[in-house]
């Protein structure tokens, strides 16, 4: 650290957080009953009779509502691997598929049955010797293409009467046939790299994987050679001592997702992170503590609501004895946005590299070839999560911001205090492109314009205290390389 003295890490440490706690509180004095829809809340906790609850999140309710109608089959899902444990079934993925195929029946019905049935069947059979990896990929496209279809232009009005299903259940299905995209491209293209007839790769093993229930609806979508790891478990009886601790386990996983629940359901009742963002006007004149407060806060729910998505069903595929990712990394320590790409979806970013852009160039390729692959990947998750105008903002910046982040390493070191300095102008825009994600393009162009056109000051002192964000993250670094 010649360039950068310790000290100045932790100084810059200390003033972060402080600029933190000081954005809270303005976001908590915005958070009352003059916000507009503040009386469509929901009641909240009793304990807190003076406050509701900012129920404004979608996706955050309906994952409750979804745990709370479906949550029996998750304790089936235990009792029933402990079953194969004990009797030493090997053809896991027979038993998986069945299950899954009756509780797709019980939770929607045939028609939703036959249509994943479809997608398949689709994906599995029809694969040209020749032209294998070509075919599975304008699957891939078709299938996004059917996708984004109805869910931009035929979603809500025609497509449920005719699966006789409610919205709600539109929009699961919606978010399974996606993470059924990426699985059955995993699964097809790891099945043409030459494995052996013995390697799980049959239609069944498709299905299981697929339809594996504690990975179905919110992910993460582990590509296939994690999944195949399931097979691996000792089919053989197991102690009473290790069963106990593989439920000892899954208990404590269960229990940390559990109380990062909590957290949200009481962050909730103090701070309408969602409410406010829908205030447009307020959003346009209102603090500039509370605003980019606004915008750390936007992205620690997010962290958090995908902390339980994701750690439940890690700790389900954890005690079946998939070989699952770790949970996201916490965004308010990461500087640089590669590392969010890499670390908090790390399913998606595996999928992303292993079959997009270690294909399309090297280590050594040159640097042209690099942004290209680099420009193919961002295409796809473009088209992936939906074609949508606030998608392809964020997306588009991501990527720009990322090839200059690379460019910045590249110039200088480490230990500069240089990176910091250039790297804190990179660092800015890929934090507000999430805002174009978190909330509308609306809300993404009020931080644009207030950043960059409303008063140099404004973004001096942006730049400040993101001057300071990014050494703690480098600070952070530095421990966990020590460590």
């Amino acid at each position: 650290m010649a360039g950068r003295p310790f000290v100045e890490l932790v100084v810059c440490s200390i003033l972060y957080v402080a600029c933190l706690l000081y954005s809270f509180y303005k976001n908590y004095e915005l958070s009352n009953e003059n916000l507009s829809n503040y009386h469509t809340l929901d009641e909240g906790w009793p304990i807190f009779r003076h406050r509701r609850r900012d129920d404004f999140d979608w996706e955050w309710e309906h994952y409750i509502q979804f745990v709370q109608r479906h949550g029996i089959f998750f304790l089936l899902h235990v009792c029933l691997m402990k079953v194969c444990r004990l009797f030493c079934i090997k053809r896991i993925s027979t038993v998986l598929a069945v299950y899954g195929l009756i509780v797709i029946f019980l939770m929607y019905n045939v028609q939703v049955l036959i249509l994943l049935l479809v997608q398949c069947f689709s994906f599995y059979y029809g694969n040209s010797g020749k032209f294998y990896r070509r075919t599975v990929w304008m699957k891939t496209i078709g299938w996004i293409a059917l996708i984004n279809y109805f869910k931009v232009w035929y979603f809500y009005d025609k497509l449920n009467k005719h699966l006789s299903i409610d919205n709600d259940q539109l929009l699961e299905l919606s978010l399974i046939t996606s993470w059924n995209v990426i699985k059955c491209t995993s699964f097809c293209l790891d099945k043409q790299r030459g494995q052996p007839p013995s390697g799980h790769y049959g239609l069944v093993d498709l299905l299981g994987y697929l339809l594996y229930f504690p990975l179905l609806l919110m992910g993460p979508a582990i590509i296939y050679s994690r999944f195949k790891t399931i097979h691996l478990t000792q089919a053989g009886k197991q102690h009473t001592t290790d069963s106990f601790d593989q439920i000892l386990v899954l208990v404590r996983r269960l229990a940390a997702a559990f109380f990062w629940t909590g957290v949200m359901l009481l962050g909730q009742h103090f701070l309408y992170v969602n409410l406010i963002q829908q205030d447009l006007a307020l959003l346009q004149h209102v603090n500039l503590w509370a605003l980019y407060g606004l915008g750390f806060l936007m992205g620690q729910f997010f962290y958090i609501k995908y902390i339980v998505f994701y750690g439940v069903g890690i700790a389900f595929g954890g005690f079946d004895g998939i070989d699952m990712p770790p949970k996201p990394i916490c965004i308010a320590r990461v500087n640089q946005y590669s590392d969010m790409w890499k670390y908090f979806d790390r399913s998606l970013y595996e999928f992303l590299f292993k079959y997009i852009y270690t294909q399309l160039c090297t280590k050594d390729s040159p640097m042209m070839q690099k942004m290209f692959a680099s420009l193919a990947t961002f295409a796809f998750i473009y088209v992936w999560h939906g074609v949508f105008l606030f998608i392809l903002i964020w997306s588009a910046i991501n990527w720009v911001c990322i090839l200059l982040e690379r460019l910045v390493n590249q110039k200088t070191s480490a230990s500069s205090r240089w990176r910091a300095i250039i790297g804190t102008h990179v660092f800015i825009p890929s934090v507000i492109s999430n805002f174009f994600f978190f909330a509308s393009e609306q809300v993404g162009y009020i931080y644009l314009r207030r950043t960059y056109t409303e008063a140099i000051s404004n973004y001096l002192g942006l730049y400040a205290v993101s001057y300071c964000f990014y050494q703690t993250g480098q600070l952070v670094k530095i421990l966990q390389t020590k460590r």
